[in-house]
């Protein structure tokens, strides 16, 4: 790699370290703020977990992991083979301590801090792509026709929907409607829907590949540059901070944490340790589905989802909490498929390809953003496990606020470090 040349503080020199979707929506958004951006990204931008994106822009995504709806289904879960949620034995001991502390976000205050955190970012999400899909030229790829949950059981349906209180008090606005609605939104669902629940400002996005990558080609057009290399370290010092890559180091003005689930282990060099885990997802793209469907669709039992892209359908779901490095499992891939045939009869699989991704997940749902506390030329942008592509937009119009000393959009204070860390670590 050719380091860039160190930037002094009068260069308002930003570095983003990461260049998936979270990342390149922070180095745009800084860029049309006028900060000199560049990037350092480990391997192809947009190539990571972003690449396998569902493409859903769900509004629904405002509970903790550990909802009581999902504690209360957990042991089904986990002894069906097409069970939605895995956990690999050897990394059971890795959970233990977010398991604690999901558990822990249960707790009533917490509970409702959690939700109120989420919808504040949510419910300003869609909006937030105008400013970077503008820049990019990137309009036509986000669509917003609603997204749908379906259900086969009374029971299934019921459960879930407690939450429409919980959804439509946050501005969130979700509907329940009948199995017949169904049939006439989506005619290429089965027959056997019992009803659902509709999202109407839900919105899609039909290649979250093609919207990374045009935001890549507006960068690089203004001359934003990207660098390859492994980031294995980073230092305060004197005149801003020194990162350290495999192929040497470079000096920044200011750095914004963005590699997704890596970010945890370059923070514990800095002997912050944060609860991140590999959460891996997995999805089929189907290029030739002869399914026609007019927008994402859920599937609640089990929980899976089937979105249509430019490519194809793409069906994306389940949690494989495991190492980040292990083998993948492409038969929890190939199981969508088999779970799809029970809600798209007429799915064809013809050219079907795999794919497995790791998200990076914190215990509370929560995104980690913000500035380290003392060291304020960090910022970090994290963890944002299944709202990555939903929330990358927001979070950049955050992150670009916080370097400029202005307020942010939302209140960050329950996305901060601190959360987690309560006050042994004072250079956070």
């Amino acid at each position: 790699m050719t380091h860039p040349k160190n930037n002094g503080a009068a260069s308002r020199g930003v570095t983003v370290l990461g260049a998936g979707i979270v990342g390149l929506s922070i180095a745009l958004k800084l860029h049309l703020d006028g900060f000199k951006v560049t990037v350092v990204e480990k391997g192809e931008p947009m190539h990571g977990t972003s690449y396998g994106n569902a493409g859903y822009l769900s509004e629904a995504n405002i509970f903790p992991p550990a909802s009581p709806d999902m504690l209360r289904q957990l042991p089904k879960f986990m002894l069906s083979k097409e069970g939605p949620l895995v956990i690999k034995p050897d990394y059971a001991t890795k959970m233990i301590p977010w398991a604690v502390k999901a558990v822990a976000a249960l707790k009533p205050a917490s509970y409702q801090n959690i939700l109120t955190g989420l919808a504040s970012m949510t419910t300003l999400a869609y909006e937030s792509f105008d400013e970077l899909l503008t820049a990019a030229n990137a309009q036509q790829l986000l669509t917003r026709e609603g997204g749908l949950v379906a259900f086969r059981t009374l029971a299934g349906l019921e459960a879930k929907c407690r939450s429409l209180r919980t959804w439509n008090s946050f501005g969130l606005a979700a509907e329940r409607i009948s199995a017949e609605l169904i049939t006439e939104m989506e005619p290429e669902l089965s027959k056997d829907m019992v009803g659902g629940i509709f999202f109407k400002n839900s919105g899609r996005c039909s290649s979250p590949r093609g919207l990374g990558e045009l935001y890549v080609k507006r960068l690089r057009e203004a001359g934003v540059e990207f660098f390859t290399d492994e980031v294995r370290g980073i230092e305060n010092v004197d005149s801003g901070v020194r990162i350290h890559t495999a192929s040497g180091s470079f000096v920044t003005d200011r750095v914004v944490l963005t590699m997704g689930f890596q970010t945890g282990a370059l923070l514990q060099r800095l002997d912050i340790k944060v609860p991140l885990v590999s959460e891996r997802g997995y999805h089929l793209m189907l290029p030739s589905s002869d399914v026609r469907l007019k927008r994402p669709i859920v599937f609640g039992e089990p929980h899976f989802a089937a979105t249509p892209m430019d490519e194809g359908l793409r069906l994306a779901g389940t949690a494989e909490f495991a190492r980040a490095d292990s083998q993948p499992n492409m038969d929890r891939a190939w199981m969508l498929l088999k779970l799809a045939k029970r809600y798209l009869p007429n799915v064809n699989e013809a050219d079907a390809t795999p794919w497995m991704g790791v998200r990076p997940s914190l215990p509370d749902g929560l995104p980690a953003i913000g500035l380290m506390r003392n060291a304020p030329r960090i910022a970090y942008a994290f963890g944002h496990a299944h709202n990555g592509l939903t929330l990358s937009a927001i979070t950049a119009r955050c992150v670009s606020a916080l370097m400029q000393g202005k307020e942010a959009p939302v209140d960050l204070e329950p996305y901060r470090l601190e959360r987690f860390l309560h006050h042994e670590h004072a250079t956070v």
